[in-house]
């Protein structure tokens, strides 16, 4: 019976939004296409969720915010379906160019193959920047009493960022009791077949070509370049050489990127977003401008770079066609009924605190009382700090004037002041050095050889970009350009805007050390290429000529080949777990394939990081769930932990050390700052975890010390000197394992 419940728990946990964004495609847009139906219904169902969310967190705590999420969206849908009346004969129907029940059935194969695609991996632990971001902010978000959220690891500091795939993930892992890499494996289960359906649904809508949308779909979601001519040179060999050469560094496609969050529900919903679109040219009314505006606005907490572009191309679209509408004296209205979306859209976006609005976030939430607090904690311990012992991290100083015997005898004679001891100044979200890319014109972005804090740049008329940019952007942009001038559709000439604009700022800008973001614009581009390539191959299928048939299946294998053997390689024994290694260790794909060619293949031999498997891993993970559930109920996540490892293991690494995954794992707040980064958090997080400093742990607002023989084998003896004091240190618990333990202590203060 409980079972059943269950069932029942988590049939309502996905039916109530996709009830809510099927009333919404249905009764205001009037679609009546299944393919674009069943999966939209779901996209939009998750947006109203994230949003409704996000700000209800601001309010509530998780459980409560949930709750009434859920309530709203039900209300919604109910209060819709009254208000606004279904047309009739209006029943939902298969596009036309799917007629026969083998092509639907063909469709259904291919979103099922896409799920066991992108769900194997997934489930195993593959998400790109999952440990040392996504997963402790899902718990961050569940765990958090209200938002605004802070940064992951440099807790006083505000969170500029699109957290909205960190929410889903969340309410999912709340709502169905799962950990929250279960939860992240769910999220990209459904969300690919859903890119997989509506990319489908928009390009039947286009081309009218089945074989061109069937293969053009598979493409976004999966597709490839000719990377694989890297395997004819013989230099890879073995299963990580083979990944080498075919996985993507620059022009990443969905088959890597649809294991980072933002793209996983960026791409659906930019294609909802085309497919809604095409009703708003049409027949444009103030609901739909309305509801297509806040579309625009929850993509904001998903990924700016999908925002800037389309509302840009589309507001264009819809005041030049409002424009030309008779009679003329009615211009004037269909040019602000042309605007609303933008409006909408921009006036929410403005308030999400993601990169693009951080500024508002910082004014609305004020945030500088909260980092006023925490850098007076900080320099309280700096000015009563031994001068040999300072951290080495640059501080700020400390204007405190010195005490005299007098105030100490007669504190009323003592100057008072409510000033803050130390009042950081505000500066814009880290949006800049944002510049024109004259340093390293002529190149882009690539993770080739990148790591966190450096960049890597590779030609564009070099060989390498040229694998990554063919077949799919080198025709597929011309393509959408020549169509779009042919054809003067709105929506071609929207989608060949896309594509073409999310390919330039790679080119012409730089950002600095994190220049490789904007390859999330390559990725973008891709996607809509992905479109016209299908399209292409379409055109070529449908003639009679043999040489274009051929051309055309050409095309489509050599964009598929890719996917198609990294699906081959992920399914030997092994893959993801090596792939896993290389990622939690920030190795390259190329040393670690160079390791396993010097080991004769066998990966055993050259661990690609040490005692990273066996025994110790699996302690690892016991005990600090053990650590979690114990500590949750005390401090419901969210008091602050130090954990004693080597110095070497404390900021700024380039690598992700293991040890922070307990942020995770035993739900601890651990305040080290970015891994990559020096900053005061790691100055006196490093005092900390070698001599358990007093001023060190009481800046960094410390409740928790954790010590466990997993992470070096003999305890520092500053640190048990200190842990042995019972004035300062209680022991709470200690868990084991074989030979690990992991003890808490708890900070007397």
């Amino acid at each position: 019976m409980s079972q059943l419940i269950f069932a029942f728990h988590c049939a309502v946990v996905f039916a109530v939004p996709t009830l809510f964004g099927w009333v919404l495609l249905r009764r205001v847009f009037r679609e009546s296409n299944w393919l674009a139906l069943v999966p939209g219904a779901f996209i939009a169902g998750v947006a109203g969720l994230m949003a409704a969310v996000n700000e209800l967190r601001f309010w509530f705590a998780m459980n409560v915010a949930t709750w009434f999420a859920y309530k709203l969206l039900l209300a919604l849908a109910l209060l819709i379906a009254l208000a606004v009346p279904m047309r009739p004969n209006t029943r939902p129907k298969l596009p036309g160019c799917v007629n026969r029940g083998w092509q639907l059935a063909l469709v259904l194969v291919g979103a099922l193959v896409v799920t066991v695609y992108f769900g194997i991996p997934a489930h195993g632990g593959f998400l790109n920047d999952a440990w040392w971001h996504h997963y402790p902010s899902a718990v961050h978000i569940i765990d958090i009493e209200r938002f605004p959220l802070n940064h992951t690891f440099a807790l006083d500091g505000p969170l500029y960022y699109h957290h909205g795939p960190d929410i889903m993930a969340a309410v999912w892992s709340f709502l169905l009791e799962l950990n929250v890499q279960k939860g992240w494996a769910l999220y990209v289960a459904l969300l690919a077949p859903c890119s997989f359906l509506l990319a489908f649904a928009l390009l039947s809508r286009l081309s009218r070509h089945f074989w061109g949308s069937l293969l053009g779909a598979s493409i976004v979601v999966a597709g490839g370049n000719l990377r694989f001519l890297n395997l004819l040179t013989g230099e890879h060999s073995g299963a990580l050489g083979a990944l080498q050469a075919l996985n993507s560094q620059t022009v990443q496609s969905m088959v890597q990127m649809v294991f980072t969050p933002s793209h996983a529900l960026g791409i659906p919903m930019m294609l909802l977003l085309l497919l809604l679109s095409r009703h708003l040219v049409t027949t444009p009314s103030w609901p739909r401008m309305a509801v297509v505006g806040l579309l625009i606005g929850a993509l904001t907490l998903v990924a700016e770079w999908y925002f800037l572009p389309f509302v840009a191309g589309l507001t264009v679209i819809l005041v030049a066609r409002a424009w030309s509408r008779r009679p003329v004296n009615t211009r004037k209205a269909q040019v602000i009924l042309a605007v609303i979306p933008a409006v909408v859209g921009l006036s929410w976006g403005t308030f999400n605190n993601t990169y693009l609005s951080g500024f508002f976030g910082h004014f609305w939430m004020r945030y500088d009382n909260v980092t006023t607090l925490a850098s007076a904690r900080q320099v309280a311990a700096r000015w009563t700090e031994p001068a040999a012992n300072l951290p080495t991290a640059k501080l700020p100083p400390a204007n405190l004037p010195p005490l005299s015997v007098s105030d100490l005898l007669d504190p009323k004679s003592a100057v008072t002041s409510t000033t803050p001891i130390f009042q950081p100044k505000w500066s814009a979200p880290d949006l800049v050095p944002l510049k024109l890319n004259l340093t390293h014109f002529g190149q882009v972005p690539s993770w080739e050889s990148a790591a966190s804090n450096e960049d890597s740049f590779i030609p564009v008329f070099g060989i390498k970009f040229f694998l990554e940019v063919a077949p799919v952007l080198l025709l597929g942009i011309p393509f959408g350009l020549w169509l779009a001038l042919r054809r003067r559709n709105s929506m071609v000439i929207l989608l060949a805007w896309l594509a073409t604009s999310a390919a330039l700022p790679p080119i012409f800008l730089d950002w600095g050390y994190r220049s490789t973001d904007f390859l999330r614009f390559f990725t973008a581009s891709y996607a809509y290429s992905a479109l016209f390539i299908g399209w292409l191959i379409g055109e070529l299928l449908s003639r009679p000529a043999f040489r274009t048939r051929l051309l055309g299946s050409l095309l489509a294998v050599s964009c598929l080949i890719t996917p198609v053997g990294l699906g081959v390689i992920g399914l030997m024994p092994g893959t993801i777990e090596k792939v896993n290694e290389i990622s939690a260790g920030a190795k390259s794909l190329s040393d670690a394939a160079t390791a396993e060619r010097s080991a004769g293949g066998n990966s055993k031999s050259a661990p690609l990081i040490a005692d990273s498997s066996g025994d110790r891993a699996r302690a690892f993970e016991k005990l600090a769930v053990q650590t979690g559930n114990y500590l949750f109920p005390l401090t419901h996540g969210r008091d602050r932990a130090i954990v004693i490892v080597p110095p070497d293991q404390i900021p700024e690494v380039k690598y992700f050390p293991e040890w922070m995954k307990l942020a995770t794992l035993a739900r601890l707040q651990l305040p080290v700052g970015w891994h990559w980064h020096n900053s005061e958090y790691s100055a006196f997080y490093r005092e900390a975890a070698a001599r358990l400093d007093a001023r060190a742990i009481t800046s960094l607002d410390a409740k928790w010390v954790v010590v466990s023989n997993l992470f070096q084998d003999e305890i520092p003896k500053p640190v048990i000197e200190s842990l042995i004091d019972p004035t300062r240190f209680v022991r709470i618990a200690t868990f084991t394992e074989g030979r690990y333990f992991m003890t808490t202590f708890r900070v007397r203060q």
